[in-house]
């Protein structure tokens, strides 16, 4: 689909779309005519002006590009034609007034921005995530639309759930129509694979909404080839939900949930307490040098050349829960087990060690602060639960169990009322209905606090609480065993289908 431009320091981050099904289905869904004004915010290789005079339509097109090499063969490449206005210029930055009826763009996504940029648009756009280019561009653009007029863009899918992008859902569902959006994986095509995120074309039209506009959300495409189906009667058979501008008001951060199942639908519109509200959600510890702090059982052979071998007369094997030594450990004995990344479930074996001499603390703390992360450090040591920041596939918890947690890791800590719920929260984290909720709440493979924190939790009544927490805890045994079975998973997972009103097939 698209090719990477050659840029500096990310000052781009352009990625050319060069699909013809792409081009085609976008100028499909602006239902342009030659009568009309279009806007080309970042033209790139002119990809979208060759598909409008490819369906023979010749509207006046004002095409702005930053990058010199792309402007010069754009003139080159139109200059007999008077219709077409290239402009050397960062759009972003562009004081302009002028309207246009129709928008069309694959804008950068993650571009470099200096400090100074930044600061100018962060008080330009105070509730729009400056740091993520493609939300600058959807917004500036949206501002340019004439009343009524359409925009098509394609990009990143981030804008439906991610936390910094509320600022962005809210302006485009307060004052926008929303006629369509189409999702599809990033590695679709050849040679393309963002790894945090999938694609998107989302079309809108410049008209106040009201609270019943619904539109629909297309996904389940196995080709390119399939998306100009979705300009025909053909695109129901893509309709995976419609979503209600009610719906989105009243969600949490105004995030677009894609509800694929009624029961997800009702336990994500509910009044349930989340895990937020009785849980510390908070990532860990990193030293700032690992190379020099961070030791490996022999067990490990991942990073064989960094890291030395721990010596088991060196390890510390006090009980720091009791009293924790945020100040570092005297005597010789100071090397403590750190919980670190790894999907496993219920519990990890110690497998790696911190320097927690004085010595040590000391320059996490104060000399070497600048590099180090000693935060959240009222949770060292405690009892909790481990939830690799990013997981391959499904999310997985482990117990803490005391021990130090780094910062590849989001650290769950019930609080004093709810300290008793730990097995059966250790449960929740490693259930299907979990990696259920948190995939709706964000599509990507990111874990991060401020989505744990989200997920809504339901506290069944005494007798199954109990039950779940048993089972829990036997798991925690077998673990420590490494002898956990699909078979054991499996009844689990039934546990919080009942609990949860899942109706979910093996």
């Amino acid at each position: 689909m698209v090719a990477p431009a050659n840029r500096k320091q990310d000052s781009f981050q352009a990625y050319y779309t060069n699909c013809h099904h792409i081009t085609s289905y976008m100028v499909g869904l602006l239902e342009c005519d030659s009568n009309l004004s279009v806007l080309e915010p970042c033209a790139g290789e002119g990809v979208f002006i060759d598909e409008l005079f490819k369906q023979e339509l010749t509207p006046e097109i004002t095409a702005y590009e930053l990058n010199i090499d792309s402007v010069n063969k754009l003139n080159f490449k139109y200059n007999k034609l008077t219709n077409i206005e290239i402009i050397h210029q960062d759009f972003i930055l562009v004081n302009t007034n002028k309207k246009f009826d129709r928008v069309i763009a694959n804008p950068p996504y993650g571009a470099y921005q200096s400090p100074e940029k930044r600061k100018q648009l962060k008080k330009a756009y105070p509730h729009i995530y400056t740091k993520e280019t493609y939300g600058l561009f959807l917004i500036r653009t949206l501002e340019l639309l004439k009343q009524d007029g359409r925009l098509v863009f394609i990009i990143p899918d981030t804008y439906l759930s991610l936390h910094q992008h509320q600022g962005l859902r809210k302006e485009i569902i307060s004052n926008y129509k929303i006629e369509s959006i189409t999702l599809f994986p990033s590695n679709f095509f050849p040679g393309v694979n963002f790894g945090y995120a999938g694609l998107s074309i989302i079309s809108i039209i410049k008209e106040k909404p009201n609270i019943d506009y619904n539109f629909p959300v297309y996904n389940g495409l196995h080709s390119p080839s399939e998306l100009t189906k979705l300009l025909t009667k053909t695109k129901k058979n893509y309709e995976v939900c419609r979503l209600s501008y009610r719906q989105l008001i009243n969600s949490l951060s105004n995030a677009f949930f894609l509800f694929s199942k009624d029961w997800i639908s009702k336990v994500m519109s509910s009044d349930n307490m989340t895990v937020g509200d009785i849980c510390f959600v908070v990532t860990g510890f990193y030293s700032g040098n690992d190379g020099k702090y961070l030791r490996r059982s022999p067990s490990v052979t991942r990073g064989n050349k960094k890291y030395a071998i721990m010596e088991n007369n060196n390890i510390c094997r006090d009980d720091l829960s009791i009293n924790p030594p945020l100040n570092g450990i005297k005597n010789d004995c100071y090397w403590v087990p750190i919980v670190k990344g790894g999907n496993q479930r219920f519990y990890k074996q110690s497998e790696w060690f911190m320097d927690w001499g004085e010595e040590a603390v000391n320059d996490y703390k104060v000399i070497n602060k600048q590099k180090a992360r000693f935060q959240n450090s009222q949770f060292y040591f405690r009892q909790g639960i481990a939830v690799p920041m990013i997981s391959s596939s499904a999310i997985t918890g482990a117990l803490i169990d005391g021990r130090l947690f780094d910062q590849s890791i989001v650290g769950i800590f019930p609080r004093q009322d709810y300290q008793d719920l730990i097995y059966y929260l250790l449960g929740f984290f490693n259930s299907k209905v979990c990696n259920i909720l948190i995939r709706t709440i964000n599509t990507s493979t990111n874990n991060s606090a401020n989505y744990i924190k989200k997920i809504p939790l339901i506290i069944p009544q005494k007798l199954l609480l109990e039950k779940i927490s048993k089972e829990v805890e036997k798991l925690v045994i077998l673990a420590k065993s490494n002898i956990i079975n699909d078979q054991d998973l499996q009844e689990l997972n039934q546990y919080f289908y009942e609990v949860y009103g899942a109706k979910i097939s093996e």
